[in-house]
């Protein structure tokens, strides 16, 4: 009985380690640069008010000189979920109708630095969070045997290089990535119980492009690439029911989409400069995902995601009131990779979302503090998914996040 339970338990947590609720769409990140934030990440990577090149295109480098940057992002995530299961076309009798009212608070530190060996040859390393999520619904609300709590942190360690010939760079980035995800539920049908998944690996198969061309002095574009990287994770899977608890050896391999990023800068006078970015995420290799237990050790559990390709916008102004002193705003727009609602699950309520920033810099000797914030609009969403044992999730969710990013610079 108890095998039988967690076979089904697993298809339940799958989807987990590969959702999200707010930030960029999907589950990927931006906010390891409290500078691009302030902008809504316009221009990243070209710019050159920063170290953060190092992780959004490192041919950007070359634009700085010898120093390090260390910060943390601070996110908001609000979420409700408001609705019932149903199976066999009535709801599912629960012990509850808490709704799924979210309110968590998560934080992102970041560390870049580099070194500057004469005008054309740059060194780099950078520690950031380019993925990650974060849902953590009360334990009893009326769809905990769809999700109840997940944490997905994927931290890169990069070394980087840039290296100039005339008005174009080209720059390159290994990537060591450190994957962690804790997934947990209840058994479908079993109240008051825990299905948890506590996985985590390294890799070190992904890598990032760069090119950057320099019209004049104040205009420039940027091209940059990140591998997608196929992933594995191994840990354990713990079942609690009826106060027993049984272990076993799960896995998992996922795979990080591939990204491709344009970026432009122009300023325009002394104090006025303007830039905006595209960026294009593959998402349509996210088809199904698969996990795997002893529990279950045969061709394992799958979950169809079908989600798509989509698009991110931004346009950003900075205004240099002096020496020391600098404005900046922006606005995005971000396409959700959820096709339809019958692919949207209580673990992925994620939405098309649309970002109002501002932020400022303030110059002193060798030292540059930046601080940007965020507000995320976030359209409401609907879900229409139906598990593997027939159960449909109907809820609409209403999302917003806020972001508020620090940072101190230092200039050798």
């Amino acid at each position: 009985m108890m095998k039988n339970i967690t076979r089904l338990a697993l298809m339940g947590t799958a989807a987990v380690l590969v959702s999200t609720q707010t930030n960029a769409s999907g589950y990927q990140l931006n906010e390891y640069s409290a500078t691009n934030l302030g902008r809504a990440f316009a221009g990243m990577g070209v710019v050159g008010d920063d170290y953060s090149a190092i992780a959004y295109n490192p041919a950007g480098m070359i634009l700085k000189d010898s120093g390090m940057q260390i910060g943390v992002s601070s996110i908001q995530e609000h979420s409700v979920a408001k609705g019932d299961i149903y199976a066999g076309g009535a709801p599912i009798p629960y012990n509850t109708k808490d709704n799924g009212k979210m309110n968590i608070f998560k934080f992102m530190p970041h560390f870049f630095a580099q070194h500057k060996v004469n005008d054309d040859l740059v060194f780099g390393f950078g520690i950031f969070t380019p993925f990650g999520l974060a849902t953590d619904y009360n334990k009893h609300w009326f769809g905990a045997q769809h999700g109840t709590k997940t944490d997905l942190e994927v931290v890169d360690f990069s070394p980087t290089v840039a290296y100039r010939i005339n008005k174009l760079t080209l720059g390159a980035g290994w990537i060591i990535r450190y994957v962690h995800g804790d997934v947990r539920s209840e058994y479908p049908g079993v109240q008051n119980s825990e299905n948890q998944m506590d996985l985590d690996g390294w890799s070190a198969n992904s890598w990032s492009l760069g090119a950057l061309y320099e019209f004049t002095e104040d205009t420039r574009i940027g091209f940059s690439y990140r591998y997608n990287n196929a992933h594995t994770v191994k840990g354990q899977h713990n079942v609690r029911v009826g106060g027993v608890t049984q272990r076993y050896h799960g896995r998992s391999k996922m795979t990080l989409p591939a990204s491709a990023t344009l970026s432009a800068y122009h300023k325009v006078n002394e104090q006025w400069a303007l830039s905006a970015t595209a960026r294009w995420a593959k998402w349509d290799k996210f088809d199904y995902f698969v996990m795997t237990s002893d529990a279950y050790p045969g061709a394992g559990q799958w979950i169809r995601e079908n989600w798509k390709n989509v698009m991110t916008y931004s346009v950003g102004a900075d205004y240099t009131y002096n020496d020391n002193w600098t404005f900046r705003g922006g606005i995005a727009y971000d396409r959700s990779p959820i096709g339809t609602k019958r692919n949207r699950t209580v673990r992925i309520p994620d939405s098309d979302r649309f970002w109002v920033t501002a932020g400022l810099t303030y110059k002193t000797g060798k030292f540059q503090y930046d601080l940007g914030y965020s507000h995320l609009f976030m359209k409401t969403a609907e879900s229409l998914n139906t598990d593997a044992y027939g159960r449909t999730a109907k809820v609409k969710y209403k999302n917003y996040s806020n972001m508020l990013g620090i940072q101190v610079q230092y200039n050798f």
